[in-house]
């Protein structure tokens, strides 16, 4: 009887009091503005449900209410209330920054809004400056005064870089020869032509980024690599620098975020599931010796699978070391060791060999150009370390052969082969807008494919319509794809197969290989394709390029 007397009067000084159903309703409107016209169009946008998202919202509108309704203490209901209704849009925010490039997600506290707040700061102070430079040596620099001479350097590397980088390139090249200054980037492993500069800009843009790397301005022949970074209000890159000339020709390359692209984790590569179990193989130490040549086309991965093929073990049970001619990419736990080229007094085969005699378990060298460090080698044979060594060719077969034919003698050459890989970079469909389709009969046919096991395939889209409104893709800037993924074929080689290679017959060893069940490249290729992973299109175009084709023209991004 007291408890329902309570309640009477609770409710009663609910109705009495002007101010308690201000304060009910009141957080009602910004909760119902912020979902219809902000939260459901960007859950459309990234296509993140957004009819889930609108019935949890309302079942929360609902339960929030219910809340302050029922519980008869106000200043207990409310912030419950208040709880129930704000907790779906603190998931939803996270839930999306999770699925979104980094570009695109939401901060409202901590280094986001430092950074916005910095961001606006400086758009204050200047307001046509975009990019923020800082050196080699960490200090910053902003945009320079307009009376200054390098204010149109700092304005032709903002064009340049902005873009690329908005793009989401991995490479940007400056090319000054006879016949004016070429300008390109690569996105997704796809080369896009820039809008060309004078032979004059592009000199003064060359010498305004040199000295931000830390490199010689004036001197325009050597071969010179430096570091430095941009930050931008939507976030920091880091650069690696090379520039190389001669007497009629200079050449500028950027390289962005370097480090973390060729950091991948080995299970993220693209090998298919057989692959990887045939590769763990050699990972446990009773088969962790002998000799993996690793190999692929320039410009298709090698030095990615490289690091990761050594980062996958593991290097506090396991002495690895590397010799490399650049080192790209320094992992935890393992011994970087750069050979100078420039010192007279050892070669690159003395210095593999002095590491070879410490018995270090793992051993990544660089690419072999002499037959003395191929021997190197080899000397250890199959009961040696692991060694992964890169071979820029075509296919296993091209790689097998190159491999022989510098060693010089058969038998040393193969009685230590433990496995042989090659690759080559598909690009990935954007899982924002990928359009699947149903093949017809004459395209499975051509295809070899069975129709029954291929329910469908995906097509690039680019594009996404929002309320009858179509709209480039905001993840692939209307590409149609976003990132790379590398199709493999793995040979591994047994026994048996050591033994058909050292009688010089690599057609029986691949014959042997296959009724093990290796997966050739193009077989790995279709995987990803009926997978909805990529394109007919994009096999064709890396497994059968056309011949001189020109670079495409770059988006307007």
């Amino acid at each position: 009887m007291m408890q329902t007397s309570s309640l009477y009067f609770a409710a009663l000084a609910f109705l009495i009091s002007p101010w308690m159903p201000v304060l009910m309703f009141l957080p009602f409107i910004p909760w119902a503005w912020l979902i219809s016209s902000k939260l459901e169009e960007d859950a459309r946008i990234f296509q993140l449900n957004p009819q889930k998202w609108n019935s949890l919202h309302l079942t929360a509108g609902v339960g929030a209410l219910i809340a302050m309704l029922a519980i008869p203490i106000f200043w207990a209901s409310w912030p419950i209330g208040m709880l129930i209704l704000f907790a779906p849009i603190l998931v939803y925010w996270r839930v999306r920054n999770e699925s979104v490039p980094e570009s695109k997600r939401f901060y409202l506290t901590g280094a986001g809004l430092a950074a916005r707040i910095e961001a606006r700061r400086q758009a204050r102070v200047a307001k046509d400056a975009l990019i923020q430079f800082v050196d080699a040596k960490g200090n910053s620099h902003g945009l320079p005064l307009k009376d200054d001479p390098e204010y149109a350097s700092h304005m032709l590397a903002e064009d340049l870089l902005g873009p690329a980088i908005d793009a989401r390139a991995s490479r940007i090249e400056v090319a000054i020869g006879s016949n004016g200054v070429a300008i390109a980037q690569n996105v997704d492993g796809v080369r896009f032509q820039r809008d060309p500069i004078t032979p004059e800009q592009a000199l003064q843009l060359m010498d305004y980024l040199k000295q931000y790397a830390g490199l010689d301005a004036e001197d325009r022949r050597r071969h010179q690599t430096g570091q430095f970074q941009i930050v931008r209000p939507d976030g920091k890159s880091e650069l690696t620098v090379v520039t190389a000339g001669s007497s009629n020709s200079q050449v500028l390359r950027i390289d962005i975020d370097r480090t973390n692209r060729l950091n991948k984790p080995f299970d993220d590569l693209g090998l298919l599931p057989q692959q990887l179990e045939e590769l763990n193989t050699l990972e446990e130490p009773h088969n962790r010796h002998g000799i993996i040549l690793v190999g692929a086309p320039p410009g298709q991965g090698l030095s990615t699978t490289l690091y990761s093929f050594i980062g996958r073990h593991d290097a506090y049970t396991s002495n690895i070391k590397t010799l490399e001619r650049e080192i790209l990419v320094e992992l935890d736990g393992i011994t970087h060791v750069q050979w100078d080229a420039n010192n007279p007094e050892i070669d690159y085969a003395s210095h593999l060999q002095s590491i070879l005699r410490r018995d270090p378990d793992i051993v990544m060298t660089g690419q072999v150009r002499d037959a003395e460090t191929a021997t190197i080698i080899t000397e250890p044979g199959i009961e040696g370390p692991l060694l992964y060594v890169p071979i820029r060719k075509a296919n296993i077969v091209e790689m097998i052969n190159y491999w022989v034919k510098l060693v010089g003698n058969l038998k040393q050459a193969t009685r230590a082969l433990k496995a042989v890989t090659n690759q080559r970079l598909l690009r990935t469909l954007c899982p924002n807008c990928k359009q699947g389709y149903q093949p017809t009969a004459d395209q499975l046919k051509r295809l070899n494919l069975p129709a029954e096991k291929v329910p469908q395939l995906f097509r690039t889209g680019g594009k996404i319509q929002i309320k009858n409104k179509i709209q480039t893709c905001p993840i692939c800037q209307g590409t149609g794809y976003f990132g790379q993924s590398a199709a493999f074929e793995v040979m591994l080689i047994d026994d048996e197969g050591r033994k058909i290679l050292t009688k010089g017959d690599l057609k029986a060893a691949l014959a042997h290989a296959r009724r093990n069940k290796m997966i050739t490249i193009q077989e790995s290729a279709m995987h990803k394709v009926i997978n909805g992973d990529t394109t007919i299109e994009e096999l064709i175009r890396v497994m059968a390029p056309a011949k001189n084709a020109a670079p495409a023209k770059s988006p307007a991004s």
